[in-house]
């Protein structure tokens, strides 16, 4: 089980461990590229610990600490204030200055190989979450394995709980099959 984030989700591609392109999920089918803005954004490496090719998907994502700040630069500058930090956390990657984007200090979590080449992707869930992390991207650590069902409902209602002492946005949890074989068979949904 893992937090669901409230952001814009990313799919960044690698080439022999570089980062080559960076593209929001878009109509679904094609997404746009804000590969320049992407480089801004300190937790996305530029380079991986592994020179690897690998296309992962996350999210994208500004904390609450920080669209507070730019809120109160803005009031007092008596313009119109952003209404949450998902959609600023999105309209910043599509801005056509990176400078812009640099200044609005988004943040990432990726939780997702969606293709990997020369190698064999790990077995399951968890350890791909440990792969991430080795390759240097940054891993929401709040990820937690369960073996049956109550546990599940119990860490969704903990979270309910105690989700807006986070400094991001969380709105609700993604419960995965941990084994990759069985995620293969069963298929994916978005909801």
């Amino acid at each position: 089980v893992e937090l669901k984030i409230d952001g814009l989700k990313i799919v960044l591609t690698y080439k022999n461990g570089i980062l080559k392109t960076a593209a929001t999920r878009g109509d679904g089918k094609v997404g746009e590229d804000v590969t320049s803005n992407i480089r801004t954004i300190e937790s996305i490496p530029l380079k991986l610990e592994k020179l690897i090719s690998i296309i992962v998907e996350g999210e994208i994502w500004m904390a609450k600490s920080v669209f507070n700040r730019l809120n109160q630069e803005r009031k007092k500058r008596g313009e119109e204030l952003f209404a949450n930090p998902r959609n600023i956390a999105a309209g910043s990657l599509r801005q056509l200055d990176p400078a812009v984007t640099s200044t609005r200090k988004l943040d990432s979590f990726i939780y997702d190989v969606a293709l990997m080449t020369g190698a064999t992707l790990p077995p399951t869930q968890e350890e791909e979450l440990g792969l991430l992390q080795q390759l240097g991207f940054k891993v929401n650590p709040h990820f937690k394995k369960f073996e049956d069902i109550e546990g599940v409902s119990k860490y969704w209602k903990s979270w309910e709980k105690k989700k807006d002492k986070e400094d991001y946005l969380i709105d609700g949890v993604v419960v995965k099959v941990n084994e990759r074989k069985f995620q293969d068979a069963l298929g994916y949904t978005g909801k």
